[in-house]
């Protein structure tokens, strides 16, 4: 199943042409459905003072030209909250004939943050802040928000009960790491394999966040879809109701259950 969602993140992270109206959809942080619209009115490109400083060298070019921008985003229903986003402002060659360059917008703080799951609704509430808190940095530091991610799967185990730690030789408590804690998750509940596998994915891209700082934005969105399907592997009920009813469905060959074959009077 296509998740939207992501979809539109990583349109997100392609950044904003100079036209607000070919801007990409982007999710409303209260409703998680409507489209937030830019605000033509609220919307301020600068240049910064030291790039300006540059127009009298010799050599001066307009994509040397940088700043920032900032923008209020309103959602299409009116009792959702504004949004303001602000990010960077750069000049390069443009894709269109009819100019030469054109403004490359990089949003990098979105306020209130933008949404990161479908699943949001199935999180455990520790699992949740930690994903709150990896939406917040995401697009202003991205290796930093894949250290969130990972720690949203260790809260994972904790509401599945996995152990943090056990009896080492010398009798002391040793703690286990992420990939001791997911295998036995994955042992103790088989069921489960196939969101252990896409946690541990997780986890990895996490490690890479906290020690290499090399990720870029859809790398963190990768992570973010795989926890975000594991949590709809573990949680979701609904596949279960849906092949219950679709047996009771089959079992009264597709009549209504409330069908009778008695004359109503």
């Amino acid at each position: 199943m296509t998740n939207f969602l992501l979809k539109d993140l990583r349109e997100i992270a392609k950044g904003f042409p100079e036209n607000l109206e070919d801007w990409p959809h982007i999710p409303c942080p209260t409703c998680t459905r409507g489209a937030l619209l830019p605000d033509p009115d609220s919307f301020v490109a600068e240049e910064a003072v030291t790039s300006k400083s540059l127009h009298q060298h010799e050599a001066w070019d307009p994509e040397w030209i940088e700043g920032g921008f900032h923008c209020v985003l309103t959602c299409r229903k009116e009792a959702c909250d504004q949004v303001r986003v602000i990010g960077e402002m750069t000049v390069g060659q443009s894709s269109r004939h009819d100019v030469q360059y054109e403004q490359y917008l990089t949003p990098t703080m979105f306020l209130p943050a933008l949404p990161l799951l479908e699943s949001r609704n199935l999180c455990p509430k520790e699992v949740g802040k930690r994903v709150d808190a990896a939406a917040k940095i995401l697009w202003v530091d991205p290796n930093a928000a894949a250290n969130r991610i990972r720690a949203a799967v260790e809260a994972l185990m904790d509401d599945r009960g996995v152990i943090r730690t056990k009896l080492a030789r010398t009798g002391k408590a040793a703690k286990l790491t992420l990939d001791n804690r997911l295998a036995t998750f994955k042992t103790a509940l088989p069921q489960h394999a196939d969101a252990a596998d896409l946690l541990l994915a997780v986890k990895w891209i996490g490690n890479v966040g906290s020690h290499e700082d090399a990720l870029r934005i859809p790398d963190v969105l990768e992570g973010i879809e795989f926890l975000d399907h594991s949590l709809s592997l573990i949680y979701d009920t609904n596949r279960d109701d849906m092949k219950k009813r679709a047996s009771a469905v089959t079992a009264r060959r597709g009549r209504p259950d409330t069908f009778s074959i008695k004359v109503p009077f």
